[in-house]
């Protein structure tokens, strides 16, 4: 029976480099070319037993679905963020990642290793959608802003960039601009209406990708969760399978705080900020609505009870509340159950408030 070999990669922009453990503990490596002809030699020295290692890239998940398909052995995607033995090393170079890579599939299992896991194809999809969604809105506002301040270099200080926002106000309000500032104007205008339609495409093939997805259809039943924020989710978080509790949900989206830990001493700082920063931030917009027009709910009242009975901060308050939902949204996925809105009387905030008040 043959050996199982234990393999890091360390990927760059055009090259590579491999370490392998063999059984006898004997290092090998070398380095060749991440083209599509480089990768297919590499995949000719590896084996269908060896366990590679690889810091998750968007080539890394390109060649993760190739072993996969063409070696069939085990590939194991870590976060880069969170390997401190390579990041804070005193010696860092490729080879000496690679060996580092090699060394930790050889010492630690799954459960110990920061393990990214491979999307499907549908969340894949979705993933691309939602980036070029979110880059055709941020040039958009870029646009804006440029639009804007042509009017106050005109010395024009009325128009609002809220009065650019849409298509017909915009063309009305340049009316108002003369010379080489109109002619400005109207190009950025012509921009702005490429961008629009770009954005409408994208909208379409979005509602395309998820038509008929059963988990986003049931986290749009929560109010104030709207088509993106649940495809976002079901694109990075998943079903629920993927974490073993809802304790793991903080963690994922980044939503938890900073532990400082010592003895009896325990600090607690600002939120991690791991995983997706567009998902959390989809989450925190979610969480402004939902407490805003979702009338009573679970989550309001955790909001309205930190504010108004802990006098904490709205930000932190809102930061918590957007924890919880995506707790929620992890537990409405687990356990394929419908949205119900609950509340407690017991945790009522005017109850709460009336016996801080009395005490």
């Amino acid at each position: 029976m043959e050996q199982r070999r234990f393999v890091g990669i360390d990927l760059g922009k055009r090259t590579y480099e491999i370490k392998i453990i063999g059984s006898n503990g004997r290092v090998t490596g070398t380095n060749g070319l991440t083209s599509p002809k480089g990768r297919k030699e590499l995949y000719k020295r590896l084996l269908s037993t060896d366990r590679i290692a690889i810091e998750v890239c968007s080539l890394s998940m390109v060649m993760a679905k190739e072993i996969h398909k063409e070696v069939g052995c085990e590939v194991v995607l870590l976060n880069p963020s969170q390997i401190a033995l390579i990041y804070r090393s005193v010696k860092k170079n490729d080879k000496e990642d690679a060996l580092k890579l090699a060394r930790l599939v050889q010492k630690f299992t799954d459960e110990e290793l920061p393990k990214v896991e491979l999307p499907s194809e549908h969340e894949e999809n979705i993933r691309h959608i939602l980036t070029e969604f979110r880059q055709l809105r941020h040039d958009r506002t870029k646009e804006i802003n440029r639009l804007h301040a042509l009017f106050l270099e005109g010395g024009i200080t009325e128009i609002k960039k809220k009065d650019l926002a849409r298509d017909s106000s915009r063309k009305e309000s340049v009316k108002m601009l003369k010379g080489l500032f109109l002619m400005q104007a109207e190009r950025i205008i012509k921009r702005l209406e490429i961008i629009d339609g770009q954005t409408e495409e994208i909208e379409k093939l979005l509602d395309r990708e998820i038509d008929g997805d059963k988990n986003i259809e049931r986290l749009t039943e929560i109010p104030g969760v709207g088509k993106q924020l649940a495809s976002a989710y079901v694109a990075f978080i998943g079903d629920g399978s993927r974490y073993s509790n809802v304790s793991a949900i903080g963690a994922a989206t980044g939503l938890v705080p900073r532990l400082d830990m010592s003895s009896t001493v325990c600090r607690l700082g600002h939120i991690t900020k791991c995983g997706n920063r567009h998902l959390r931030s989809l989450l925190i917009l979610a969480a402004w609505s939902h407490i805003r027009y979702s009338g009573e709910s679970a989550l309001k009242e955790k909001y309205l009870y930190m504010t108004k009975v802990l006098s904490k901060g709205k930000k932190i308050a809102i930061v918590a509340t957007a924890r919880k939902l995506a707790e929620l949204m992890y537990t409405i996925l687990k356990n394929d159950t419908p949205y119900e809105k609950r509340i407690s009387p017991a945790f009522s905030t005017r109850k709460l408030a009336d016996e801080a008040v009395a005490s």
